[in-house]
């Protein structure tokens, strides 16, 4: 027994050893610095933004420093954080962020002022992409940051910016894929499931300007119907901002069923028992399920959601732009929304889902 737990230790030895030393291996990647404005013993959380912001590493901080060590395939866009209390982290904005910048392997150096809302944008330094990013993030003028944005997206070395440019391109779609073919082949090989992600919300962004086009061509038409799904975002029964696009984007679902609905209506609440008879039997195929309440009292809200197990995700909108962008005369309303392509492929008021689901996810 003596000698068997001996050997458990050295094996537990061996193993926190490479784990200290893993700045050595060339697919490691050490992120240390300093800290101000945080108190030690706050943990700390690496997400990787191009990957549904998983957390991949976490630390505390200790005398007003710290250090994290990540194993990565490829180089990624990693935000740092102080811990969420509920470990829920839907986008960079949701409170606690400290810094941005690219995670690559060698030791990168980042220097957190808690205090300054400005210094979250001043990235890091230390590696070849990290040194270029920081200084477009602190350049003095805008014509200077798009003059180190080019410079950068041409040099072999620091290429894989052209993909955080494009990213950043949300009022400007045709630029975002003008860049993102600019990518070398290599490293849009490395960064195939997020690229396709990204071109997929570039699509949908094109469609949305085409619509809103066309309505602003012909404004007495106001019960035009999107073929492709219009993004929103709203708090759901816990309070956290889930938007439609991240439900769209997650690669686990293949259909979203978007439900309007309110729990003072009464054909929506006959339409529950059968939303749950379908989510039950179709989440696991690839099916989630989105439904956005105009529900004013939302105590009540909260409780009917949790009475009646509506444990799909469940937000909650009064009425205004979101029921003008999907032409919402009357509830209930429901669409279907194809994940691959964001295209609408079913909009009524009580679809026979059964029938519909069976067909698509058999």
């Amino acid at each position: 027994m003596l000698m068997k737990s001996k050997i458990q230790l050295a094996a537990l030895g061996l193993l926190m050893l490479a784990f200290g030393a893993c700045q050595s291996h060339a697919e490691y990647c050490t992120v240390k610095g300093t800290i101000q404005g945080v108190h030690n013993g706050t943990e700390l959380h690496l997400l990787d933004a191009w990957n549904h912001f998983n957390v991949i590493a976490a630390t505390t901080v200790e005398n007003g420093s710290f250090e994290l060590c990540s194993r990565i395939s490829a180089p990624t866009h990693a935000y740092l954080y102080t811990k969420n209390p509920k470990d829920v982290y839907t986008h960079p904005w949701d409170g606690g962020q400290l810094k941005d910048f690219i995670l690559e392997p060698g030791t990168i150096s980042v220097q957190v002022n808690a205090e300054e809302e400005s210094d979250m944008f001043t990235g890091a330094a230390g590696t070849p992409l990290n040194d270029s990013y920081r200084k477009i993030l602190t350049a003095d003028s805008d014509d200077e940051k798009e003059a180190l944005w080019e410079e950068a997206i041409r040099d072999e070395s620091t290429n894989l910016l052209a993909l955080l440019y494009a990213e950043q391109q949300s009022g400007s779609p045709s630029l975002a894929l003008q860049t993102l073919d600019r990518l070398s082949p290599e490293k849009a090989r490395n960064q195939k499931r997020f690229i396709s992600t990204l071109r997929k919300r570039i699509a949908r962004k094109m469609k949305a300007e085409e619509r809103e086009s066309q309505e602003e061509q012909s404004p007495e038409d106001s019960t035009i119907v999107p073929q492709y799904y219009i993004d929103m975002e709203y708090p759901d029964v816990d309070g956290k901002l889930i938007s439609l696009s991240s439900v769209v984007d997650n690669p686990a679902n293949r259909y979203v069923l978007l439900d309007f609905w309110a729990t003072w209506c009464g054909p929506c609440m006959k339409s529950i028992p059968t939303l749950k008879e379908v989510y039950d039997r179709y989440h696991d195929k690839g099916l989630e399920i989105y439904s956005v309440s105009q529900d004013s009292k939302t105590k009540e809200w909260k409780s009917y959601v949790e009475e009646n197990g509506m444990t799909w995700i469940n937000v909650l909108a009064e009425r205004g732009k979101v029921y003008k962008d999907y032409s919402i005369e009357y509830i209930p309303t429901m669409f279907l929304i194809d994940c691959k392509t964001g295209e609408i492929l079913v909009r009524d008021s009580l679809p026979d889902l059964e029938s519909i689901l069976s067909d698509l996810l058999p």
